[in-house]
């Protein structure tokens, strides 16, 4: 396909557009502080750019990016030729007198998702902006995009991040259109607006329930995915009260579309797949114990089809692992799993706490019940280390309303998990509502019991890290595989020493705070 009558170009930003070394979970690099020596050590190995065609059209691309596409071209508003899905150094060369639309995809546009706000900006750890708010700023404030918007094309933006650029922000950055929510309905008829001359900017614009598709009308993959990224499932339906996912209705695909998608991407040489979902052990049914005969399925229909070199997931749920050790044991088996070949997922722990558990996410631990939530997640654990699978999970902070015995009750769950294989991340409470939750900084304004949930998570990740990154990089290319090595090796050595001294002398001053007493 050429470059002629390119109506709409569709790109995101350079921490979005990169196969990550062909790692996906490398991908949370790009919430680290820019001004980190060590961050911008790996982020230059790691983050390469995504390989293009002979005509400058991104041969992988974020798979909410794909879907896009997908859905514009099916609708039947323009032809494939008309929209070109490429990475943000080729937009010059794709702009035409025809193109009327930018469309870009973002993630976490100013960096104010969990993993960013803890790690980085005015709460995180380093008040640094992170690389994917300065890569987001880089790309809408470039020459080619906003020549392009003086010259009357539409620049638009959508995708999970769109809920933080609100009309001061779009006038600030040079965004006519923001979309929020499930775009692959609605993002046709906003761009048929456009082309009719109808939509006035600036403007935007939400996705209500009824805009989401059917499971089996979201559109099939035009193109390869980052990381071999497949959907699987939609929404959640748990009901937790922080999480955006919970408030989309829980859809299955069709097992034939998911298929086609993995051979769309085996076919563009994409051959690692990774299956998404909230819950991927969910997969075919909207109870909360996993139909073992669905999942096991799934997994056996995408690893027999030709070309496919492994199989990995985005997410599973501590209460679906515990409820069904005999699927986790299934599909390792199914996937050939062992010691060192092991298949890593996010998940979240969330909390130890009873009373936060059933204040906020009552449904989290079920079929169990939330006083069950401690014993939950130990035997998830557990199951997960005896057949391989190794968690990544998340804890979140400064929740409405948490009190001390709170994170004392995390703290001991966190010691109780010590002996298996995992990585656990202490997350800031980032609102999906907006509430009115007093913000709180990483370091400057933690309690004592923060701090001494930091060491401890601190130490159970220190443990497993070295083991682990050799595991997770052993198929990187050379480059990449010394850069994560030798970043292990710095982390373990000099960085350690740092951190336990941070904490240490952190938490020796709350202390002698608490000890002193009041003068007046």
């Amino acid at each position: 396909m050429g470059l002629a009558k390119c109506k709409v170009i569709l790109t995101s930003d350079r921490t979005l557009m990169s196969n990550y070394g062909n790692s996906l979970f490398y991908g949370f690099i790009s919430t680290a502080p820019r001004a980190s020596f060590l961050s911008e050590f790996v982020f230059k190995a790691v983050f390469n750019k995504v390989p293009v065609d002979e005509n400058g059209r991104a041969i992988l691309a974020p798979q909410g990016l794909r879907r896009i596409e997908s859905a514009i071209i099916r609708s039947g508003l323009l032809k494939r030729e008309e929209v070109a899905v490429i990475i943000p150094e080729k937009i010059q060369k794709f702009l035409s007198e025809d193109t009327k639309v930018i469309g870009i995809s973002t993630f976490d546009p100013l960096g104010k998702g969990p993993a960013s706000t803890t790690i980085s900006g005015p709460f995180g750890i380093v008040h640094e902006e992170p690389f994917n708010a300065y890569y987001f700023r880089k790309l809408v404030s470039s020459e080619a995009v906003q020549k392009a918007r003086s010259q009357g094309v539409v620049v638009m933006v959508g995708g999970p991040g769109a809920w933080q650029l609100g009309y001061k922000e779009m006038e600030r950055m040079g965004i006519d259109v923001v979309v929020e929510g499930e775009g692959e309905s609605i993002f046709p008829r906003v761009i048929e607006s456009i082309l009719d001359g109808k939509l006035k900017v600036p403007v935007r614009i939400t996705a209500d329930i009824q805009d989401a598709p059917k499971a089996e009308d979201i559109p099939p993959l035009l193109g390869a995915t980052v990381g071999g990224l497949v959907e699987v499932s939609r929404g959640c339906g748990r009901g937790c009260g922080f999480c955006t996912p919970t408030l989309r209705k829980l859809r299955h695909r069709p097992l034939d579309a998911i298929i086609q998608d993995v051979k769309t991407n085996v076919e563009n040489g994409q051959t690692n797949i990774c299956l998404h979902a909230e819950d991927v052990l969910r997969y075919g049914t909207t109870a909360l114990v996993p139909n073992h005969e669905r999942v096991l399925e799934l997994f056996k229909s995408v690893t027999s089809v030709p070309g496919v070199k492994s199989v990995g997931i985005s997410h599973a749920e501590l209460a679906s692992i515990a409820s069904s050790p005999s699927t986790v044991k299934a599909v390792s088996e199914i996937l050939g799993l062992e010691r060192h070949a092991w298949l890593g997922f996010q998940t979240g722990i969330e909390t130890g706490s009873i009373s936060i558990i059933e204040r906020y996410m009552c449904r989290k631990p079920a079929p169990f019940k939330p006083v069950e939530w401690r014993s939950v997640v130990e035997s998830a654990f557990s199951i997960c280390d005896e057949y391989n699978w190794v968690p990544a999970a998340t804890l979140i902070v400064n929740l409405p309303g948490e009190k001390e015995n709170d994170i004392l009750q995390t703290i001991e769950l966190v010691e109780t998990l010590k002996n298996y294989r995992s990585f656990i991340v202490p997350l800031l409470y980032v609102p999906a509502t907006g509430d009115e939750n007093k913000p709180m900084r990483f370091l400057e304004d933690a309690n004592q019991y923060h701090l001494e949930l930091y060491r401890v998570v601190w130490r159970h990740n220190l443990r497993w890290i070295e083991e682990l990154a050799n595991d997770y990089s052993k198929k990187n290319n050379p480059a990449v595989k010394f850069t994560i090595r030798s970043a292990i090796k710095f982390v373990r050595g000099y960085l350690n020493k740092k951190v336990e001294e941070v904490l240490d002398g952190a938490l020796r001053s709350r202390a002698s705070i608490y000890q002193t007493p009041e003068t007046h």
